[in-house]
């Protein structure tokens, strides 16, 4: 079984850092643009990049492990496997782990605002965008911190904005793979109901709710995270 890890908005593969050294078989990405290459503007095209991804490694018994905005890709990347829009083996996907996933993300307008603003005027990369954060234990935080900084303002509101267009509230029904959903029950950008609606949905599908956890639960309480992962995949075996 191969796991793959899905970054969030703006961030890079080294939020998955206690994932990685977990779970053996492991392979977190970063997105185009993240900071090489030229940044995606969809998620169906960043699904379609870690669908070529996971052929160009030959990878089977896939378990897609995705957070916020990796999750939606993940979603993504199911619907169009197990569609006949594409030449993707679909019985290379084994399972999906959604953290702090919605079936569909709209993202405040005024904070796409804020960010078009911030760019055009050329101001330093605010703090509030770092606020999610807070809860990361050093060195990790100041790692994560660092590299969103890094991937720059123009990159979030690219990954906003494509949060933004996502919505699969009427298709998320048809994937009927093994899906785990995890979510902290203090997170307010990805809340509670937004997994309860997924649960409702998705014909196989299970819900853990992390006490205490915000929407970087996987990093903040790791150890409660890789445990739920593990009896998951566990079951699958």
């Amino acid at each position: 079984m191969t796991f793959v890890f899905l970054h969030g908005s703006g961030c890079t593969n080294n939020v998955w850092e206690h994932q990685v050294s977990f779970f053996s078989n492991s392979l977190a990405l970063n997105f185009p643009g993240h900071p090489e290459g030229e940044a995606l503007r969809d998620v169906k095209s960043i699904a379609k990049w870690v669908l070529n991804t996971v052929e160009q490694h030959d990878l089977t018994d896939v378990v897609v492990v995705g957070h916020s905005l990796g999750s939606a890709v993940a979603m993504q990347a199911a619907l169009l496997a197990l569609s006949n829009s594409t030449t993707f083996d679909a019985n290379r996907l084994k399972a999906l782990v959604l953290i702090g996933a919605g079936a569909k993300l709209k993202v405040m307008p005024q904070l796409l605002t804020s960010l078009s603003t911030l760019i055009e005027e050329g101001g330093e990369f605010p703090d509030y965008l770092l606020a999610s954060n807070q809860q990361l234990q050093e060195p990790l935080r100041t790692q994560v911190n660092t590299a969103i900084i890094n991937n720059g303002a123009a990159v979030m509101l690219n990954d906003f904005t494509a949060c933004d267009h996502f919505d699969a509230m009427q298709e998320i029904g048809s994937i009927n793979l093994p899906v785990q959903l995890i979510v902290g029950d203090k997170d307010i950008m990805t809340p509670v109901k937004y997994s309860e609606y997924l649960l409702a949905q998705l014909p196989n599908a299970q819900l853990e709710i992390v006490e205490a956890g915000t929407h970087m639960v996987f990093a903040e309480q790791y150890e409660k995270v890789n445990a739920c992962i593990q009896r998951f995949v566990d079951r699958l075996i």
